[in-house]
C-alpha cells in the first residue's frame, strides 16, 4: 500500500510515538511506501524527527502546520497538506491528533482518498475553555463525514465520541498503542546508578511520574497530594520524568508548600531510557 501518516507535532509523547512505531513497521515489516507528514517539532517536550530520519523513514515537515490555533495559517496548512497529499497520491489517510485530524481529514476527502483517523486523546476534554470545547467538538462532529473509520487507544475514547454525537459504534476500533516491550525488561542501567545521578540515596522509597509537564497529566493531583503523604513517609521522594510548559508553574507550587526537597526532576530524557528510570524507582 501507499500511506500518508499526517500528525501535527513529532514531539517526545505518547501519540507520537505510538504513531512511529506504526509507520515504521508499516515500512520496515509490510514494505508499505509511506511518508509521515507532520508540523515542526519545537519546545521543550523534544523532537522523534532525528529517530525517524535515523530509520531512513519519509518525514515530511511543513512549516505551516502549527499547533497553536489561527485561522489564516490552518488555511495556509490546509493547502500545503492537500497539495502533498494530491503530489504523493496515497492510498490511505492516517491522520492523527487535533489539528492535523482535522485538516488532514479534510483534504483527504477533497481529494477522494480513503481517510482513517486515530484518536489518541479526544480533542475536546476537560480543563479547555468553553468556546474551544465546543469549537473543537463542532469541528469533530463534521470532520466524521471525511473519514470511514475511528481508531481509539480505549473503549473510554469511543464512548467520549460517541456520547458527543460523534460517530457511530460500527466506525470504531480500538487499538491498544504498541510499546516497545523489551526494553522495559531489560534497562541498560543499573537502578544504583540512576539513583545517584538523582541525587536519591538508597533508603529513599521513590515514586516516578513519566509524562510531559503540561495540561491533563494529572501532576497538580499528584503535588496536592504530596504534603500528606510525606508527612507520613518523609524518606519519600517523587521523581518526574519529562518536561514541558508547566515545569516553573509546578516547582513554584513545590515550593510553596514547602516540598522540594520531596521532587526530583529528571527532565527531558530520551525514550530508549525513560525504562532506567522506572527500575529505580519503588
Amino acid at each position: 500500500m501507499r500511506v500518508a501518516h499526517v500528525i501535527t507535532r513529532l514531539i517526545i509523547g505518547g501519540a507520537q510515538e505510538n504513531t512511529l512505531f506504526n509507520v515504521e513497521d508499516q515500512h520496515h515489516l509490510h514494505g508499505d511506501a509511506v511518508c509521515l507528514v507532520s508540523g515542526p517539532a519545537t519546545g521543550p517536550e523534544g523532537t522523534l524527527v532525528d529517530r525517524a530520519e535515523q530509520r531512513h523513514l519519509d518525514v515530511r515537515i511543513l512549516p505551516e502546520l502549527q499547533r497553536n490555533l489561527n485561522p489564516l495559517k490552518d488555511v495556509r496548512a490546509y493547502v500545503a497538506v492537500k497539495r502533498l497529499l494530491r503530489e504523493y497520491k496515497p492510498d490511505l489517510v492516517h491522520t492523527h491528533s487535533s489539528k492535523a485530524g482535522i485538516i488532514g481529514r479534510r483534504a483527504a476527502y477533497a481529494l477522494g482518498i480513503p481517510c482513517v483517523h486515530s484518536i489518541h486523546g479526544a480533542s475536546f476534554h476537560y480543563g479547555q475553555p468553553a468556546g474551544l470545547y465546543r469549537a473543537y467538538r463542532v469541528a469533530e462532529r463534521v470532520a466524521d463525514r471525511w473519514c470511514q473509520e475511528f481508531i481509539t487507544v480505549c473503549d473510554a475514547m469511543t464512548r467520549q465520541y460517541l456520547d458527543a454525537g460523534i460517530g457511530t459504534p460500527a466506525k470504531f476500533t480500538t487499538i491498544y498503542s504498541g510499546m516497545d516491550v523489551d526494553r522495559f525488561l531489560n534497562p541498560t542501567e543499573t537502578k544504583t546508578a540512576v539513583r545517584a545521578r538523582l541525587g536519591l540515596a538508597n533508603n529513599d522509597i521513590v515514586a516516578v511520574k513519566v509524562a510531559r509537564l503540561f495540561n491533563l497529566k494529572g501532576h497538580e493531583y499528584l503535588i496536592d497530594a504530596a504534603s500528606r503523604i510525606a508527612a507520613v513517609v518523609p524518606n519519600l521522594k517523587f521523581l518526574l520524568v519529562g518536561d514541558g510548559i508547566l515545569r516553573g508553574d509546578f516547582e513554584r507550587r513545590i515550593a510553596k508548600l514547602g516540598l522540594t526537597e520531596h521532587f526530583v526532576f529528571a527532565g527531558l530524557v530520551p525514550p530508549a531510557e525513560v525504562t532506567n528510570y522506572i527500575h529505580a524507582a519503588d
